[in-house]
């Protein structure tokens, strides 16, 4: 294990004031950010492919007010909530919509007294909730997905300024309070320039793609992303690429786009809200060389979380083959002519195999993993009926998009405490390996290099070696090897799917352990501290943390998160 002396690493943030509660993050030379991005003698090399986010991106906006530090001023134009009408006259007006036509006249009775007793005709989400929920407290749970997003597309608001503008969602990167998530895009976006400086030496801004195809609502977050990353330097274009495009081009139903994205999608009435960007869809499902055009024309292409089985929908025909789309965004990336990235459901979608669609670490112990579609997300809360539960691991044997060839991606990871649905899943499925991404956090790929390099807030957790056998009593057991890599830390991968030339970066976390870790790193410091640990979990699962050296935990027990090599058991005792 090699530890790098920050002092021979450049600062990654430029002039950033942080609280004495955290350190400033330290990258390698060949990562250093800059807050203009210009002209350059050589381009810093040999860079990164993909760029994994775990979700979670920290950004200020007019929608994420908590996330920008204090007295920051919207523009006027700017969508500060989302507003939904709760009036008599918008209600009728969805009823009378088809996807609405299964609801009984309970229900709608219910919703009309809801309606009349509300405080006011424009609400927010929470208060369209409470609302109903005086009346009937489990109708909206008891309404299908269909009916109940279909419910909340048909009363949304279009909101406009006092000179008729459409309100967007507006984002300032340099009013965030914490500043991980402006860093990232800003490297994407400096690496987005950076291949297009290899053809063009005299480029300033290169033009990044944005795919919002993960979202249910594809339209929502475009001004969003498109702001995040104009900030950052780019010329941003969205690309309509979504299961319904996807679907109108391979069967020429460009017309039927709108019930294309209410089967496929699950979203209505988008036309009123989006008119000018339902057109762009429209004119490009007409003319779908013009979309191949632009793809192999921008210089980055980045994908937005949501749902992975979503935008996986995105990228292939409904034949399930690759449609023309993915054919040539896999041939650009392995030609090193662009760099792709993702966050959450847009890094889950990157695996090449047995891409994870769904379930927590508990589902994992207590049904498996199932490679099924998963359930609706809304049934962890509704408790919906059907042969999967909710919280079961679901994968998809045949993978993602491709991308990433080295395992399996996982992301929320810390925070959601996903380690046993990893290892379970990886070796389940007898995958090489599995990565998982913290919240605000992204891992960077050198495809050609197998080279690994971890920034942003948290880190990277990988599993290798994972097996499943039988046990004594016939129960199955589970093991594998992990290491954490914190921001800084970079790492190779060899032919036999390990880690090896690991470097961490010796920072020290100032955080109160017993508050600030999650449950499963205070367990690894623990059984560092103790040569072993063993824990009882549910359904009579034994999780046992046996550290292989001594070196591999010393970062570890000097409060600086990273370890490598520390072996981890999973088995069903005897009940």
């Amino acid at each position: 294990m090699k530890i790098i002396s920050t002092n021979k690493l450049f600062i990654f943030f430029s002039a950033l004031a942080f609280s004495s509660l955290f350190q400033l993050l330290f990258l390698g030379n060949v990562w250093a950010e800059q807050s203009v991005l210009s002209k350059r003698e050589k381009p810093l090399l040999p860079g990164f492919d993909l760029m994994l986010v775990g979700g979670g991106l920290k950004t200020c906006s007019s929608l994420s007010a908590n996330s920008c530090s204090e007295n920051v001023v919207f523009s006027p134009n700017s969508k500060l909530s989302i507003q939904y009408h709760f009036s008599l006259d918008w209600l009728e007006r969805a009823f009378n919509h088809e996807s609405l036509q299964t609801l009984s006249l309970t229900q709608i009775n219910s919703l009309r007294k809801a309606s009349k007793q509300a405080a006011q005709s424009s609400v927010s989400l929470n208060q369209l909730k409470d609302a109903v929920g005086q009346i009937n407290k489990h109708l909206l749970n008891d309404l299908t997905d269909l009916e109940y997003y279909a419910l909340l597309d048909l009363l949304e608001q279009e909101q406009r300024s006092e000179y008729g503008e459409i309100l967007h969602e507006q984002v300032i990167l340099n009013a965030t309070a914490k500043p991980y998530g402006p860093a990232i895009y800003r490297l994407f976006t400096l690496q987005a320039l950076l291949k297009k400086q290899l053809k063009n030496p005299d480029a300033t801004r290169p033009v990044i793609g944005i795919v919002t195809a993960s979202a249910r609502d594809p339209f929502e977050s475009i001004s969003y992303y498109t702001s995040a990353f104009e900030q950052a330097g780019a010329d941003v274009i969205w690309l309509p690429l979504d299961a319904a495009l996807q679907a109108g081009i391979y069967n020429k139903q460009c017309d039927k786009l709108p019930l294309l994205r209410q089967k496929l999608q699950g979203n209505v009435d988008k036309a009123r809200l989006y008119p000018t960007e339902t057109e762009l869809q429209h004119r490009l499902c007409e003319s779908p060389e013009e979309l191949y055009q632009q793809l192999e024309q921008i210089d980055g292409l980045f994908l937005n979380g949501g749902d992975q089985s979503l935008s996986l929908t995105a990228w292939l025909k409904p034949d399930q083959k690759p449609s023309k789309a993915l054919t040539v965004i896999r041939s650009r990336l392995f030609n090193k002519d662009i760099v792709i990235g993702g966050t959450s459901a847009g890094t889950a979608v990157m695996t090449a195999n047995n891409m994870i669609t769904g379930g927590t670490s508990d589902g994992a112990m207590q049904y498996g993993v199932l490679s099924v579609k998963p359930p609706s997300e809304r049934c962890e809360i509704n408790q919906c009926e059907g042969d999967t539960p909710a919280t079961a691991v679901t994968y998809r044997a045949e993978g993602g998009l491709g991308l990433f060839p080295f395992g399996i991606m996982d992301t929320h990871f810390s925070e959601r405490e996903r380690q046993i649905r990893l290892l379970m899943l990886t070796a389940s499925t007898g995958s090489e390996m599995g990565f998982g991404v913290d919240e605000n956090t992204a891992l960077l790929v050198n495809l050609a290099d197998k080279d690994l390099k971890v920034i942003g807030e948290h880190g990277v957790w990988v599993i290798e070696q994972a097996q499943v056998n039988l046990n004594d009593n016939g129960k199955q057991r589970y093991e594998g090897v992990s290491h954490y890599l914190s921001s800084g830390s970079q790492a190779n991968i060899n032919n036999n799917h390990q880690l090896v030339n690991i470097e961490f970066v010796s920072r020290t976390v100032l955080v109160d352990i017993a508050v600030d870790y999650p449950v499963y790193q205070q367990w690894i410091m623990q059984a560092c501290r103790e040569g072993r640990l063993s824990r009882k979990l549910i359904d009579d699962f034994e999780l046992t943390i046996l550290p292989t050296s001594t070196e591999g935990c010393q970062l570890a027990l000097n409060n600086k998160q990273n370890y490598q090599s520390i072996k981890i058991l999973l088995q069903q005792k005897d009940d």
